[in-house]
């Protein structure tokens, strides 16, 4: 760096916060946001944040402030490479009332007031040609201007394709940046751009081991936990999955979830000693946009436990485009004891003829391989049957989600539709749980030794 730049303390300290009784910052705060500034220590590909706060912990302040600091750093100071400008994007123009408010008073009650050069109600432009501009997603206005640094609020309102399409727009401006800081902050709502990219993160966090996402609970924010009254009445008059959601920074679902016996986090050696010498159940789930996803796991010998033990997918594309790579690894999964259950039927077919002709030049093709097809009607009335025989049989599902982050959220988001007459399956059309249901095929019937189960117990 050149010169000597003004800290983050020190800008936030020099802001009249008395009206709106800031003055006492937490020390996480602070700390929040200085972490999130020292990722430009990192690739420009890893410089991306999520807050995941309770409603009312001053997240949209806290942001705001970041972002003012960003925009007003003296032009010769950072990195030497000149001055930052940054988007503050809002999901609705009701979206925009607190964050502009935030703006005008930190611009007026500061010595940014000196350093300005334009300003409007959306929009600051500093002497050192930095800016900052409040706007809102639309077609038009997300794919205009350049930006360095930008900062999403509250996307968990952006749940429709479309809107989807307008987020991915509003990402084209830090094209060419050289800084590219980019902050999530939102309510913790399921399916949406929000949850994503905190499942992104998270992810990330395991691979790079430094800090993306930045939670804190009610109980967790002293000026929040001073009114403990009021948020155990919060908790015994609200849906208890609202009260997690907007209180306890977790993404819930309004009708729960189809899975309840489920263990996530690290194998017990117990577990792993029950299922150390059965064999493996591979389950294939044909998609190919999303990826064709094979999902392995062993039972236990009483059959009351299925821990998986493998998920990913192995290459995008249609029939014509498979590969020997591609037959290999599946027809691996069938051999030497092991099971393996296709997926079958609909547009499958075509992945079924090109299984079937690769087995007919390959030395897989005698009777010790076990492959098998199956199909799932258009209705779903099988993969219902398939989950009903999980519940009912009292089977528990052992996930563990930091190997398996994308199967252990599927299986945490099956749900039940709450428009349906009758017990159904809630399919979203835009996002098919391609993991889960290759799973699913893994615990199949097709996968088990007849000779060792009682075939009537099972759907």
């Amino acid at each position: 760096m050149q010169g000597e730049v003004l800290s983050y303390r020190d800008f936030l300290y020099c802001i009249d916060t008395e009206e709106y009784n800031f003055h006492d910052y937490e020390d996480w705060q602070i700390e929040y946001a200085e972490a999130k500034l020292k990722l430009v220590d990192l690739p420009i590909a890893y410089r991306e944040t999520c807050d995941v706060r309770s409603r009312g912990g001053s997240k949209t302040w806290d942001e705001m402030v970041k972002d003012l600091y960003l925009a007003s750093l003296r032009i010769d100071t950072w990195y030497g490479l000149g001055r930052l400008r940054g988007y503050w994007y809002s999901t609705s123009e009701d979206q925009l009332d607190q964050p502009r408010e935030y703006f005008d008073h930190i611009l007026d009650h500061s010595f940014l007031q000196s350093c300005i050069k334009k300003r409007t109600s959306f929009n600051v432009k500093f002497k050192n040609n930095g800016k900052l501009k409040l706007t809102i997603i639309t077609g038009k206005k997300a794919r205009s201007g350049r930006a360095d640094f930008v900062t999403f609020d509250e996307e968990a309102g952006l749940t429709l394709q479309k809107e989807k399409e307008l987020y991915n727009s509003c990402i084209g401006v830090l094209s060419g940046t050289w800084f590219g800081l980019i902050s999530h902050i939102s309510t913790p709502i399921k399916a949406s751009v929000f949850e994503i990219n905190h499942d992104k993160l998270k992810r990330r966090e395991y691979e790079v081991g430094r800090q993306f996402v930045f939670y804190k609970p009610w109980y967790e924010i002293d000026f929040l936990a001073k009114n403990k009254e009021f948020y155990e009445i919060e908790e015994k008059t609200k849906p208890a999955w609202w009260y997690r959601q907007e209180y306890c920074c977790k993404f819930e679902l309004p009708m729960g979830a189809v899975f309840q016996n489920v263990e996530y986090g690290t194998y017990p050696d117990w577990l792993m000693q029950q299922i150390q010498y059965q064999y493996l159940c591979s389950g294939v789930d044909w998609n190919p946009v999303s990826g064709h996803w094979l999902v392995s796991g062993k039972w236990t010998p009483d059959y009351m436990n299925f821990v998986f033990t493998e998920a990913h997918d192995i290459g995008k594309g249609y029939a014509v485009d498979m590969n020997q790579k591609q037959f290999y690894i599946l027809a691996k999964h069938g051999s030497h004891g092991s099971h393996i259950t296709l997926e079958d039927g609909g547009l499958n077919i075509e992945y079924i003829k090109w299984w079937n002709k690769m087995l007919s030049e390959t030395r897989f093709n005698h009777p010790d391989q076990n492959f098998h097809k199956e199909e799932w009607d258009p209705q779903g009335i099988n993969k219902m049957e398939s989950v009903v025989n999980i519940i009912q049989n009292g089977i528990t599902l052992w996930c563990d989600e930091q190997r398996f982050p994308i199967l252990a959220k599927m299986i945490g988001d099956c749900r039940w539709d709450p428009d349906s007459p009758e017990p159904k399956l809630k399919k979203d059309p835009a996002n098919s749980p391609h993991a889960l249901d290759a799973g699913l095929h893994a615990m199949s019937k097709k996968n088990k030794e007849i000779s060792g189960v009682e075939v009537t117990g099972f759907y």
